[in-house]
């Protein structure tokens, strides 16, 4: 039975938790002509600038209401409000997301009310599309906070659906904070082979996917989905909802425009990735593609190959929630032990995993085991509390000791693939022999040999 344990300790020594805010700044980059403002002081903003520089190795168009001590103790509704003019001005955004910090939510400023004002006293700025995301550092995740963002921005921009007919039948997409650029062009592969369109919130692999820019600098986003796409959600005959922390959004869109949805955990093993092609298959009324078949096929000798490694090999996670489910199932599925799950928050598809252990709490947690442990799947900061001794498959936020981590591959079957070797590699690497060899007491070499005729 799986043992279920809360951390409630004041202090975390060995952080996985992130700030909400952090997250919903790296949502709304995945949507076109976007600006992120965060309403709070510099320090505040500069720590998830920062962060996210790190880790995707881009420029992160992240701006600040500069709130100071004064500000914080009078009241920052000129702050918020001279920003959102400032930025209108200067830049034209299609959109701004306002999210708020621990320090304006503990002074109870009224977000709302103020871009209401703005929009009044300002109409020649109605072009831009202004939306508030209430994201403080004391409740939530990274995690919770990129999907609030996301659904904060479906739930104020989507609009009725018109009775205008499409050539092409239209797919909702809600990615999840778990979802690499790669696992978004992947699935969009996905789609475009069953002949469908598709609406994805937020769209980081056409923003944070490693391009290079034809222009110098970009104010926003560069790249992503455009308002006008999100404003026609509504018209979707349906929804696919990549990780637990969507469902709030699809429910929402199943419950106010009838659009019904298709739930995967970042279809990672066989089992996850068939149900949705399945799923796929029925809506399009289309047959799969060859290619599919073949990258199914590709999954199962991946299996055979690596199962000699990895079944029964005990491994430690270190994940937020949704990418946790996904990294567990996958193990499941060949063989492996997964002998503690550390994760940030409860949530009910962490509390049905297959594991032996889970934790809410920080990366101290992760050792010391019950048993051996053969592998770590966490970040650079479990990397650094582990390594040499225990080998970490690098996953999640933030890997600053990584390039590329944008493009790492673990959705469907090629990125089931992908994860299975790269683990198995790591298993390899750090590999001993269970037989130490036997060195003989009466061995000796030609420095014993005393020479002829010495004495």
């Amino acid at each position: 039975m799986t043992k279920l344990t809360k951390n409630n300790t004041p202090l975390a020594t060995q952080p996985l938790k992130t700030s909400p805010a952090t997250g919903a700044a790296l949502a709304s980059l995945g949507f076109y002509s976007s600006l992120p403002l965060m309403h709070g002081s510099q320090g505040c903003s500069a720590f998830a600038k920062v962060y996210l520089i790190q880790h995707l190795r881009e420029p992160i168009p992240l701006q600040n209401t500069a709130i100071d001590q004064i500000a914080a103790v009078m009241g920052s509704d000129d702050n918020l409000r001279d920003a959102l003019v400032l930025l209108c001005e200067k830049h034209s955004p299609e959109l701004i997301c306002v999210m708020t910090s621990g320090l304006t939510e503990m002074q109870g400023t009224d977000v709302v009310r103020v871009i209401a004002d703005f929009a009044r006293q300002h109409p020649e700025y109605s072009q831009t599309r202004v939306v508030k995301m209430s994201t403080p550092d004391f409740v939530g995740t990274m995690q919770t906070g990129f999907a609030h963002a996301v659904d904060s921005i479906v739930r104020q921009l989507v609009r009725e659906p018109s009775v205008i007919k499409r050539q092409k039948a239209l797919v909702n997409v809600l990615c999840s904070v778990a979802m690499t650029a790669a696992d978004i062009e992947t699935l969009k592969r996905y789609l475009e082979a069953f002949d469908l369109e598709a609406i994805f919130a937020p769209d980081l692999s056409m923003s944070l996917d490693g391009h290079l820019d034809k222009v110098d600098f970009s104010p926003f986003s560069a790249g992503g989905t455009a308002v006008a796409e999100v404003e026609i959600m509504s018209e979707a005959v349906a929804t696919i909802c990549v990780g637990e922390s969507m469902l709030p959004t699809a429910r929402w869109l199943e419950k106010r425009f009838a659009v019904p949805f298709h739930y995967t955990d970042l279809a990672m093993g066989m089992e996850a990735a068939d149900e949705l092609v399945q799923f796929l298959t029925q809506l399009s009324g289309r047959n799969v593609p060859h290619w599919i078949t073949r990258a199914r096929s590709r999954l199962q000798d991946a299996m055979l190959d690596a199962h000699f490694i990895l079944t029964g090999a005990n491994v430690v996670l270190g994940l937020e929630p949704d990418l946790a489910v996904g990294y567990t199932k996958l193990l499941n599925s060949i063989g492996a032990n997964v002998t503690r799950v550390v994760t940030t928050i409860e949530t009910e598809a962490v509390k049905h995993l297959s594991a032996e252990e889970i934790i809410i709490g920080d990366l101290s947690m992760l050792l010391p085991c019950r048993g051996p442990v053969s592998a770590v799947i966490s970040n650079t900061h479990a990397a650094h509390i582990c390594e040499p001794d225990i080998p970490v498959l690098r996953a999640g936020f933030p890997c600053h000791d990584r390039f590329g981590n944008m493009d790492v591959e673990q959705f469907g079957y090629e990125g089931s693939r992908n994860r299975l070797f790269a683990l198995s590699n790591c298993l390899l690497a750090n590999h001993q022999d269970e037989v130490l060899p036997h060195v003989s007491q009466y061995r000796f070499d030609a420095s014993d040999v005393v020479p002829k005729g010495d004495k």
